[in-house]
């Protein structure tokens, strides 16, 4: 399974400034408060999770993914408090969920979804009247080498900037892997770019019962931060 193999460098793609400059986007468009319950789609291995440890007192994290790989190296970072972490299929997980999450959240899984329409309408369900949700996704045309040129510049000192080098034949081969990731899922929607386009993705949030659709840039214009939330309507 390739989203196993890509558990053994994904942390360095984490550990790039752009992308830790995301997940800042992404807890701020939480608006998190106490008591809520976060369900993370896609978790990957913790990096968000991670982010959410000085969350507000008596929030619950559930952080769901596919990977055994990506979840080991979660669940081996040091917590105060731990998320509960959920191995399996998300749509599976989703299915059973109804109104349960006031918030759900994915970072750069939604281009991966093999229905992203039907997951996008079992994650509608599954938050409670006013809930949120907060995606991140890369955009079509997506440039990794624009993210790692955003972190070298970043990298302060000589030191920083040569151990920022030193990355880079670790961070082509994630490069590889996440390549062989998309076309994997290009072998099946092809013509179906919505997921990696703006107005594609309003599109796909469109629906009954979820407010208006707020997309912006993330991840030095390489993505979309996507939020939207549960309005009082009933869902049909």
């Amino acid at each position: 399974m390739l989203w196993n193999l890509y558990a053994a460098c994904f942390d360095l793609v984490v550990g790039l400034a752009p992308y830790q400059d995301m997940l800042d986007e992404v807890v701020a468009a939480l608006d998190l408060r106490p008591g809520m319950r976060v369900l993370d789609a896609g978790c990957g291995t913790g990096a968000l999770e991670a982010r959410l440890a000085e969350r507000p007192p008596g929030v619950e994290v559930v952080a769901v993914d596919a990977s055994p790989a990506m979840l080991a190296r979660a669940r081996r970072r040091s917590w105060s408090v731990s998320p509960r972490f959920v191995c399996g299929d998300i749509d599976d997980f989703l299915a059973n969920q109804k109104g349960r999450f006031d918030r759900v959240v994915s970072v750069n899984v939604l281009w991966a979804l093999a229905e992203p329409r039907r997951t996008i309408e079992r994650m509608a369900d599954c938050l409670v009247q006013g809930g949120r949700m907060v995606h991140t996704t890369p955009r079509w045309r997506f440039r990794f080498d624009v993210i790692v040129a955003r972190h070298l510049r970043r990298a302060r000192g000589v030191r920083a900037f040569l151990r920022a080098l030193g990355l880079l034949p670790a961070l082509a081969v994630a490069g590889v892997i996440n390549l062989a990731l998309v076309l994997q899922v290009l072998a099946t929607a092809w013509r179906d770019r919505s997921r990696w386009q703006a107005d594609g993705l309003a599109h796909l949030f469109s629906r009954p019962g979820l407010g208006p659709v707020a997309i912006r840039p993330t991840y030095a214009g390489q993505g979309y931060l996507v939020t939207c939330d549960k309005t009082a309507a009933p869902l049909v």
